[in-house]
């Protein structure tokens, strides 16, 4: 019987980076919804309306229009903050939660918090300049900084680089609660990256010990979705 899965995105993607993962989930008879949060992807232009309950309510939405009752919710990177949300929202239509390379806060904390302050005054900065408060990581930093297992000329490289979106700030900025996320106990796994440079391998433990489990490793960089889909599909049908 086949599955259903919830694929959310990290900073500055959108529901296109889940296309080679989500071909292969439904070639072996799963159903995927990838969702466009507000202000990426096909939502580019409703930056303003960006914030981490506005993800989470695009996201809860997206399910009851698919029709999702028991659905593996996966986070990439901010999505962890996200599919923490929804969890809240929605225990009832999860039956899963999957943390891949993704950001778990304690409740109270940010995004930008987990960053040093010199990159968090950088990326004020960059929103601020931008004029709409979003802000672009150029692309050889976002190559090396998600994409680092595939070369700089690798065409789902480059396809990539030109779909990323500027970020909003609201959703890094924002401290976000999570006490009611805290006390549940819905299932949820941790997907470790080991050559992630941006959710380090070091980091990524911490996370998944926040979580309350082991993380499952897999040999790649961040945009695992993008280089390794079949290890990605394969460890994700076990769950």
């Amino acid at each position: 019987m086949g599955k259903e899965y919830v694929l959310i995105h990290g900073a500055s993607h959108g529901a296109w980076c889940w296309e080679a993962l989500t071909q292969k989930l439904e070639a072996r008879g799963h159903t995927v919804v990838a969702v466009d949060l507000p202000g990426h992807g096909r939502r580019a232009g409703e930056y303003a309306k960006a914030s981490v309950g506005a993800y989470a309510r695009a996201v809860v939405d997206t399910m009851a229009l698919a029709g999702v009752t028991r659905g593996i919710v996966v986070g990439h990177s901010m999505g962890g903050v996200v599919i923490s949300k929804v969890a809240e929202l929605v225990p009832e239509r999860i039956a899963h939660l999957v943390f891949l390379a993704a950001i778990v806060l304690p409740s109270g904390s940010s995004v930008s918090a987990q960053f040093i302050p010199a990159v968090q005054a950088m990326l004020r900065g960059l929103a601020q300049a931008s004029g709409n408060q979003t802000f672009r990581f150029p692309a050889e930093t976002a190559w090396a900084r998600w994409m680092n297992d595939l070369p700089r000329g690798h065409p789902a490289v480059q396809e990539a680089l030109a779909r990323l979106t500027p970020q909003p700030l609201r959703p890094w900025a924002e401290r976000v609660d999570l006490e009611r996320f805290y006390a549940l106990a819905l299932p949820r796994t941790y997907i470790r990256c080991l050559k992630d440079v941006a959710v380090t391998p070091e980091r990524a433990l911490a996370y998944a010990e926040r979580l309350g489990v082991k993380p499952v490793d897999l040999d790649s960089a961040h945009d695992a979705m993008l280089s390794d889909p079949e290890p990605l599909a394969r460890i994700l049908e076990r769950i």
